[in-house]
C-alpha cells in the first residue's frame, strides 16, 4: 500500500483527516502527488494512536 492508503484506511476519509490536522483536505490531496510533509508526520502518528507510522509515511527518509 502507499501512504495515502495507509492515512485512508485510518482515517475513513482524507476530509476527516484535513479537519484534525486544521489543514484543507486538497492540501492532503497534494501529497499522493509528492510526499507527506515531515512537519504532520508526528502529529498523524499521534492521532492514529501508532498505528500509522513515520515509516509507513515516508519509507524514503525513514525506510528500514
Amino acid at each position: 500500500m502507499n501512504p495515502m492508503d495507509f492515512l485512508r484506511v485510518e482515517f475513513g476519509t482524507l476530509s476527516n483527516l484535513g479537519k484534525l490536522l486544521g489543514i484543507r483536505a486538497n492540501t492532503i490531496y497534494l501529497w499522493g502527488r509528492n510526499h507527506v510533509p515531515t512537519k504532520y508526520i508526528k502529529e498523524i502518528e499521534r492521532l492514529s494512536e501508532g498505528r500509522v507510522t513515520k515509516e509507513m509515511l515516508r519509507p524514503d527518509l525513514f525506510g528500514k
